[in-house]
This record gives C-alpha cells, sequence and structure tokens, in this order.
C-alpha cells in the first residue's frame, strides 16, 4: 500500500522537535568566523557567549587567542591577541567559558609577561598562586578610608610639594621626553628602603613603548635592585592593539592581588595616551560610532573604570592600599585636550612636567604652578610638612618676581634678597634621574634652604653642599636621623639638635675646595643664541635663554661672563681664541661614518695633550655628554664639548669629514666637528670658543670654504679670515 507522505506533516514534526530542543550545559558551543581583517574577527553562531570571554579560533596551523568585545543581535566581535593574519573566514571559534584573566602572586615579582600572563623574559614559566579577572569593580565607598599613608617617591620637589599617598591616584603629564618615565622609575627604586608590613609591591605596565625602551627600563630596575619586588606587564608597540588595551588591565588586576592581601602596591600605567588610542583602534574597526577625535563615547569610561580601583581600604578589609600613577602624554603642553582632561577629571591629582623646564636644566621638570595634589600633607611626615609648607608659595612668588625683575639692574635689597632665595631653592630642587633620596635628608637639605643657611654660599656650590651634608649625616649625623624619624617631627629639643649639627657640618665644609660640573646639556646653545641672535639655528634659543634667565642665568659670575660674550668686549680672550685657531691640531677623517668610531680617534688625539684622564675617560665623557643632549647644532657641524678636572687646561680638535659622520636623525652628515676639552676654571673660555666657532660656521661661506678647502692651511685661513671679519 503506498504511503503518501505530507509537507504540512513534516513542517509540523520538525516545530514539535525545534520547540522541545533544550541543548546541555555541558554541549559545547561553536561559532564560526564570518569577517576577518586588522586583529577583529566577527564569528556568528555563539549566542550564549559572555562579553569579555576568552575565545580560541583554529586556524589550521595554530590556534589564536582572542576576546569577546561585542555583543550584536546575531554575531560577536573578538578581538586578537596574536597571528590575527592567520584567521579567515569559516573558521572554527570555540569558546573557553572564561572570563579574561591573569595569574597573580608573588610568583610574578621580578618577571616580565604580557597582558595575559605569559613570561616573555626567557626565565621559565610564572608560577602563580591565584588567578584573577582583569575586569571587576572598583571597591565600594564603605571598603575604603581617608588616604592618610604617604609613599615616598624620593624626588624632593614631589614629596615637599606635590606629595602622594598610599592608594591615591595621581597623574604624571608632560610633554615627550620630559622626564614622566624617569619619575615612575624613582619612585619604584625608592621603594626599595621599604620593609616588613611597609614593604610596597610594584607593576610597571608598558603601553606601546618601543621594546628597546622597555628592557632599558628593565636594566635600571636590575641595575638598582628594585627588579626583585616589581613586575613588568608589557604591550610594546609591536604588539596588537588587543593586547595594548588589556595591558593596564591586567597590571592593575595583579596588583589588586596584594591590596586584597592586606598589602601595598603601586602600579603605573605609561602611558594612557596609547591606550586610549588602542583602544579607539579597536573601536573604529567593530564599527562603533566615533566621537570626539574619533574615540567612542565610552572612552572616559575606559580609564575611570580602571583607576577606580586604586583605594586605601580600611581596617575592616585588610588596610591594604593601591596606588595608580597613570602617565599622559601631552602635545606642546596642551592639557585641555580631550584625554589629558579627562585623566585628569578622574584623578586626585597632577604632576605636570614642563618642556621648557627641563630643557633650561632644572630636572625634575616640575612646574609647581599647576601641579597639585588633592591629598595634600595628608600624605606628609610631620617633618616635612614642619619644613616644607611654605616651599610651594615661595617658588611661585619668586618666579612671578624674577620674571617681572629680570631685566632690571637696580634691585632693592629685600628684592634682590628675595631673589636670591628663590634661585637657592631652585637649584636644590634639582635631582639626577635614579637617585631618589631618603625623606630625612630631604628634609634637612629643604630646611637648609628654607632656613636661609644656603644664601651665603653660590648657587653652584649647593649641589657640593647637599652631597657633602648626606655624607655628613651618614656618619655623624646617623644619631640625630634616628632620633627624627622615630620622633616623625621637630620639637624643641630636635629643633636646637638640627641647629647643632648644621653648624658642625659648615665649620668643616669649605665651598672653594669644591669643584663643579658647568657642562650643562644647554651650555652651547645658549651661547650661539647670544652670539648671532637672527640665525635660524639660534632663534628658538632665545626664547630659552628668556625662560631660565630668573634662575641659571641670575648667577653674578655667569650673567657678566655671558655680557662680555654679547658685546665682544674681553679682547684678552677673543686673541687666545685667535691662538687658538693657530696652534689647534686639524685633521681629515673619513674612515667610518660612526659618531662612536670618531669619538674613539679624537679622544686618542686628545689624551696625550690632556692631563689627568686618558683615551678612554675622554671618550666615556664624551659619549655620557652626546646622550645628555646633541652636540650636533647643525645638520652641516657639531660642537662636542666636556669639562675634566684639574687646572688651565683646554685643548681644542678640529676634524673635517667628506663623507659625513652620523650624529643623530637631524644631523646624518656633519661634515665640521669642533672637539673642545678644558678644565672647570676655562668656564670663560670655553663659553668664547663655542660662541666664536657658532658664529664661524654661521657664516654664509663657511660651508663651500669647508668642503673645498685643499690643505689644512687654507682651513685654518678659512676660520681666521671669518673670525677677523666678523669682530669688524
Amino acid at each position: 500500500m503506498e504511503q503518501h507522505i505530507h509537507p504540512g506533516e513534516i513542517l509540523e514534526a520538525l516545530k514539535r522537535k525545534i520547540a522541545g530542543f533544550a541543548p546541555g550545559a555541558d554541549e559545547e558551543e561553536i561559532g564560526t568566523v564570518i569577517q576577518a581583517g586588522d586583529g577583529i574577527a566577527r564569528a556568528w553562531g555563539l549566542d550564549r557567549i559572555m562579553s569579555g570571554e576568552l575565545v580560541t579560533i583554529d586556524t589550521g596551523e595554530r590556534m589564536v587567542d582572542g576576546m569577546v568585545m561585542n555583543l550584536e543581535e546575531e554575531t560577536v566581535g573578538i578581538i586578537l591577541f596574536s597571528d590575527y593574519e592567520l584567521v579567515n573566514e569559516g573558521q572554527t571559534v570555540r569558546r573557553t567559558n572564561r572570563v579574561a584573566e591573569v595569574p597573580s602572586g608573588e610568583g610574578l615579582l621580578g618577571r616580565v609577561v604580557d597582558p595575559l600572563g605569559n613570561p616573555i623574559d626567557g626565565a621559565g614559566p610564572v608560577t602563580s598562586s591565584a588567578r584573577r579577572q582583569v575586569e571587576v569593580k572598583g571597591p565600594g565607598i564603605v571598603a575604603r578610608r581617608n588616604v592618610v599613608e604617604p609613599l615616598q617617591t624620593g624626588i624632593k620637589a614631589i614629596d615637599a610639594m606635590v606629595p602622594i599617598g598610599r592608594g591615591q591616584r595621581e597623574l604624571i603629564i608632560g610633554d615627550r621626553r620630559t622626564g614622566k618615565t624617569t619619575i615612575a622609575v624613582d619612585t619604584i627604586i625608592n621603594q626599595r628602603q621599604a620593609a616588613g608590613s611597609e614593604k610596597v609591591y610594584c607593576f610597571y605596565v608598558a603601553i606601546g613603548q618601543k621594546r628597546s625602551s622597555v628592557v632599558q627600563l628593565i636594566e635600571t630596575l636590575k641595575k638598582n635592585g628594585a627588579l626583585e619586588y616589581t613586575t613588568v606587564v608589557a604591550a610594546t608597540a609591536s604588539d596588537p592593539a588587543a593586547l595594548q588595551y588589556l595591558a593596564p588591565y591586567a597590571g592593575m588586576a595583579m596588583a589588586e592581588y596584594f591590596r586584597d592581601d592586606g598589602r601595598h602596591a603601586l602600579v603605573i600605567f605609561d602611558d594612557l595616551t596609547k591606550h586610549a588610542q588602542a583602544y579607539r583602534e579597536l573601536s573604529l574597526l567593530l564599527r562603533r560610532s566615533p566621537g570626539r577625535e574619533a574615540y567612542p563615547g565610552d572612552v572616559f569610561y575606559l580609564h575611570s573604570r580602571l583607576l577606580e580601583r586604586a583605594a586605601k581600604m580600611n581596617d575592616e578589609n585588610g588596610s591594604g592600599s593601591l596606588t595608580a600613577l597613570p602617565i599622559v602624554e601631552t602635545q606642546e603642553g596642551d592639557v585641555s585636550a580631550y584625554i589629558p582632561t579627562n585623566v585628569i577629571s578622574i584623578t586626585d591629582g597632577q604632576i605636570f612636567l614642563e618642556a621648557d623646564l627641563f630643557n633650561s636644566g632644572l630636572r625634575p621638570a616640575i612646574n609647581v604652578g599647576i601641579s597639585v595634589s588633592r591629598v595634600g600633607g595628608d600624605a606628609q611626615i610631620k617633618a616635612m610638612k614642619q619644613t616644607a609648607s611654605s616651599l610651594r608659595i615661595d617658588l611661585a612668588q619668586f618666579r612671578e618676581l624674577a620674571a617681572f625683575m629680570q631685566f632690571s639692574s637696580d634691585l632693592d635689597p629685600a628684592t634682590r634678597k628675595q631673589l636670591d632665595r628663590g634661585e637657592r631653592l631652585t637649584e636644590i630642587l634639582k635631582q639626577h634621574q635614579y637617585t631618589p633620596i631618603d625623606v630625612y635628608k630631604q628634609v634637612m637639605i629643604l630646611k637648609a634652604g628654607t632656613s636661609g643657611r644656603l644664601d651665603k654660599y653660590a648657587t653652584e656650590k649647593l649641589m657640593a653642599y647637599q652631597a657633602a651634608l648626606f655624607e655628613y649625616l651618614d656618619t655623624k649625623g646617623r644619631e640625630f636621623l634616628e632620633q627624627l624619624r622615630a620622633a616623625g617631627g621637630f620639637d624643641e629639643t630636635l629643633e636646637a639638635r638640627a641647629a647643632e649639627l648644621f653648624d658642625a657640618f659648615e665649620d668643616g665644609f669649605d665651598p672653594n675646595a669644591v669643584r663643579s660640573d658647568v657642562d650643562s646639556g644647554y651650555t652651547a646653545k645658549i651661547a650661539m643664541a647670544l652670539r648671532e641672535r637672527r640665525s635660524p639655528i639660534n632663534r628658538n634659543m632665545l626664547r630659552l635663554v628668556e625662560r631660565i634667565a630668573s634662575r641659571d642665568l641670575a648667577s653674578p659670575s655667569l650673567e657678566t661672563e655671558l655680557e662680555h660674550i654679547i658685546t665682544g668686549s674681553d679682547d684678552e680672550e677673543a686673541g687666545r681664541f685667535r691662538k687658538l685657531i693657530d696652534s689647534c691640531r686639524i685633521i681629515d677623517y673619513d674612515k667610518s661614518r660612526r659618531m662612536e668610531d670618531l669619538f674613539r680617534a679624537a679622544s686618542k688625539l686628545m689624551a696625550p695633550r690632556i692631563e689627568g684622564i686618558d683615551a678612554n675617560g675622554i671618550y666615556d665623557k664624551l659619549l655620557d655628554r652626546e646622550h645628555s643632549s646633541s652636540t650636533a647644532l647643525s645638520p652641516f657641524f657639531a660642537l662636542p664639548h666636556i669639562v675634566v678636572d684639574g687646572e688651565e687646561q683646554f685643548e681644542m680638535l678640529i676634524v673635517r669629514s667628506a663623507r659625513g659622520v652620523e650624529f643623530d636623525k637631524n644631523a646624518p652628515n656633519v661634515h665640521a666637528i669642533f672637539f673642545l676639552v678644558g678644565s672647570i676654571d676655562q668656564r670663560h673660555f670655553h663659553l668664547v670658543v663655542i660662541s666664536s666657532l657658532a658664529q664661524i660656521v654661521n657664516h654664509p661661506s663657511f660651508e663651500d670654504g669647508w668642503l673645498n678647502a685643499a690643505t689644512h692651511d687654507q682651513l685654518r685661513a678659512l676660520l681666521r679670515d671669518i673670525d677677523r671679519n666678523k669682530r669688524k
């Protein structure tokens, strides 16, 4: 009997089957890639997947990891962490049922990991005691307490005027190459002084930086004994945007382990500008709506949910703390740009680093007018509050007065005294990188400055005064420091003991026996600017001179020297310069285009004429000088110059290179190089030679004459003729 199957019956049977279908909880959900490219994939078939869940994509060659970032009606958007060029349409996507998480615990200390917690330092696998989700909600208000414990950075200008407390969020902001990372690294290094329950565990998150920069930073931490309590989370510029986006959340999750365990942690984000740019890239690829400057509308939430996780916990929650130091890069000092204003409104204050101050030699280049800590004195020890409470106001008044009076020659005694005091306070706030100072030693040098004890010393002697004072405190003043540390602040007895200690120290301190290094990175540029004001090479330098006139040029001796250089009134030094041209050595050098090879050859030639230093010492000093500020002052000529020990020594070596020597990317073919080596007592002549050479090489006939001269005698005659003509 023939059986007829009606389509309607089949349809009804299918409907019943579909209606009764209920997949098991353990049944694997598999999706399919329907679109891929630029580190982004879209997948279909993952109906029950979670936002932030990790997935794996089978590319045939290897499994590629990713994280779900967009949940749409039919598809999900996935950001890919590696090998995204292998991902193509039709490949299988599998859920992991795990939201993005990272390892945490003591096993991460001393290690370098990527944002997923995978080791990238070649030191074997990471041993972790727990795993934590990268995205969690910050502690509530009830679980927190006020920030009352100081986090010492070891930097005088910060600990005295912009103090940071444990649990605070303090923004470090400024242009590129103004010392932002140095402040962060100094803060990490300074934590090596803490021990026991006061120990601070540090996490440095590198976002979008060059790998070479990260390697250099790791070596610095290792050299200073700070890597053992530090974890470096690196998502470099060559890593996908997805890893750069995830990096700060991963670093925060690792640091939260110590906060929740009742200990103290510090996390540094370097920097959130690149983080926002990575997030913008991902959002635009995921077709999220762009807003101001093409950033998505939730870019403020991006950083607020990150930084709100920094907190000082109350006693019921372990009393731990997590301090955040985000770094933001500005363009031309514009703090009103989109990302800077966002982060400023999220944080508890900012440390603003100014490029002009940095270039003038004031380092750290902190602008105390814009910098602020909303925690204030709560994050300072009592001794620092007693000593530096008026320091910010004093410096602000000094700079305002100095800017107003810098062109006035007739000052009343009170104004001159205020200017001199401000000049000295500014000088003692200078500090070399990677040399954090114990907070009680900071108190003592600041006390010497605010009490007027430094007024009797020349400004250039103050760094030597500080070094000698610290050495004295480490030996004969150790008992006093222990008493001050135990008391926390000054009382009448300790005030009297401090005065006695200063008196005893100053009785044995001889400022005339101190030799200081006058070779600042901008010395040549100042002399050039003052010598030939209309030169395109020097035009920008005039603004630099105006910025620092109230500080570095306020020294009477240096001011007089520069005045002689400007007016050319020192005939004796001018004649000495002409004799130097006649007697100096001139060579042609075309063996190599590498600057280091030239420096090595020049050092060997100059060493026999300089006492107290060999060729290797001159070479090292030349390289150190070059690293602080390039001596290629135009694409055609360079003035490598250093200061050496001894007295009455000055040597010049002139080098001509037909091929050209590569100093930096802005000066790849330098043809005229003037090496200057002089002792400390030759500072004035050093400046005279620099400015005179600067004017010679700016002469219209110099370059052609330099390259076309057939002999060294013709080169010497060229220099003499231009010098003679410019003095008429």
